[in-house]
């Protein structure tokens, strides 16, 4: 078996079109095994460069080559590898040269995969390379942001972007004045692909994760507009958001902005005590309720007062269905206990 599987390798450098073809389908559908990805991980050194060699020639090669690379690279040990081939930063040049059309799709995936590597997100973001820095990420956001063709071909870079701010430097760097993200990310919050919210849900969660730490804290509360829609598409205040993945992401972002006094300085401008209220009453999803609860909480300590309404539940009872009034800054601060509930950054 494993001479033949060199053999098979040995094809997809063959000079007969019809060979290298047909070997390059066969090696596709063995990647759509665990085991098939296994035997073949045994001949990465030689099979990787063979299959990216393929990417920009005719789609009808190129695509098996992709679709293999992408369902290889979900292992950490075959990620190294394409790194070390500069494969992430030759997919970005495919898709700036639009060498790939139709396989645009299958290029981001292939980056999502690398970007979960520390070292794919900062070779991403071009750490390190002055004025260079952060230039690869800028042109995958202004491809989420144009208008989506039939096929939402860059519908995928949303599942880059929770990778590039896991990590306290590509936060930093994607967060500074000017760059838009977050207004980007929210952006895209009332999209209709699932996706897309998903990942720029939690994309946002990571921003705020520990953006007093990172030192982003001031960046993100002077982005009014976005937080607006955030607490909006959290609270259902224009339409209900019926994802609970994406409710939880973002209640949890405003828990972590909330903990800083700073950022809960703009969470009261954004009228955010008023729109957690009407988001509570009707939330039922457990998580969603206990950030809800802990962030009205930290408002409470500032003097925002949590009273019943007829027939309602008060805040803190574990779920939906209560209600919240007395908002008021004026008051002097109500000494509270706070709720804690644990928060992890996305994946």
């Amino acid at each position: 078996m494993a001479s033949e599987l060199e053999d098979l390798v040995n094809f997809l450098s063959d000079s007969r079109p019809a060979i290298q073809q047909h070997a390059v389908d066969l090696v596709q559908g063995l990647t759509g095994s665990p085991d098939g990805i296994a035997q073949l991980g045994k001949l990465s050194a030689k099979l990787l460069p063979s299959l990216f060699r393929l990417v920009p020639c005719p789609e009808a090669v190129s695509r098996p080559a992709l679709v293999a690379l992408v369902n290889l690279s979900q292992e950490p040990s075959v990620q190294q590898q394409l790194l070390g081939l500069n494969a992430l930063a030759r997919c970005m040049d495919y898709l700036r040269e639009g060498s790939c059309a139709g396989r645009e799709e299958l290029l981001v995936m292939l980056l999502a995969n690398l970007t979960s590597l520390e070292a794919g997100a900062e070779a991403l973001l071009q750490m390190g390379r002055g004025a260079l820095e952060g230039l690869n990420a800028a042109m995958l956001i202004k491809l989420l942001l144009d208008p989506p063709g039939q096929q939402d071909a860059y519908a995928h870079v949303a599942t880059v972007l929770p990778n590039l701010t896991r990590f306290p430097s590509g936060r930093r760097l994607l967060l500074q004045p000017g760059r838009g993200l977050l207004l980007a990310l929210a952006s895209q919050l009332r999209s209709r692909s699932e996706l897309r919210r998903r990942g720029c849900a939690g994309a946002i969660k990571n921003c705020c994760f520990s953006c007093e730490q990172d030192g982003t804290v001031m960046d993100i509360a002077a982005e009014t507009e976005a937080l607006t829609t955030v607490l909006d598409v959290l609270c259902g205040i224009t339409a209900k958001e019926a994802d609970e993945a994406v409710r939880e992401a973002l209640a949890e972002a405003v828990l972590c902005l909330a903990r800083v006094d700073a950022a809960r300085k703009q969470l009261w401008a954004c009228d955010a005590p008023g729109m957690l209220k009407t988001g509570y009453e009707f939330e039922e999803n457990r998580t969603v309720c206990a950030c809800m609860e802990a962030t009205a909480e930290l408002f409470l300590s500032d003097g925002f007062e949590p009273q019943p309404e007829e027939g309602g539940a008060q805040l803190g009872g574990g779920g939906g269905g209560g209600g919240w009034a007395g908002v008021s800054s004026d008051e002097p601060a109500v000494s509270v206990s706070k709720r804690e509930v644990s928060i992890e950054e996305v994946d």
